[in-house]
């Protein structure tokens, strides 16, 4: 399991944690003390990112298109803060 955590200057801490099995992403989560609207997009999110190449690169895209064809919300974190960490917990896992 890879674990990261990233402390937006002057905004938020977001933390990762994913599983990778077989070079794809099977399990992640997003933690920390953000705020989004509507809350609903990280869980959706999260099993989005399920299946994908655990490639820090591609998760990223993932992740900043993501969060731009939704409009989702994001207090104190902008979309590549979360693409940040997750790409970091890819390197650890």
């Amino acid at each position: 399991m890879g674990k990261a955590e990233f402390k937006v200057p002057g905004g938020k801490l977001i933390r990762a944690r994913v599983e990778v099995m077989n070079g794809k992403v099977r399990f992640v989560r997003f933690t920390g003390d953000f705020f989004m609207t509507p809350e609903e997009d990280l869980e959706e999110l999260e099993n989005r990112l399920i299946g994908i190449e655990a490639d820090p690169d591609v998760a990223r895209e993932a992740v900043i298109s993501y969060f731009r064809a939704k409009g989702t919300s994001i207090v104190g974190g902008k979309a590549e803060d979360f693409a940040h960490v997750l790409a970091m917990a890819l390197r650890s896992a």
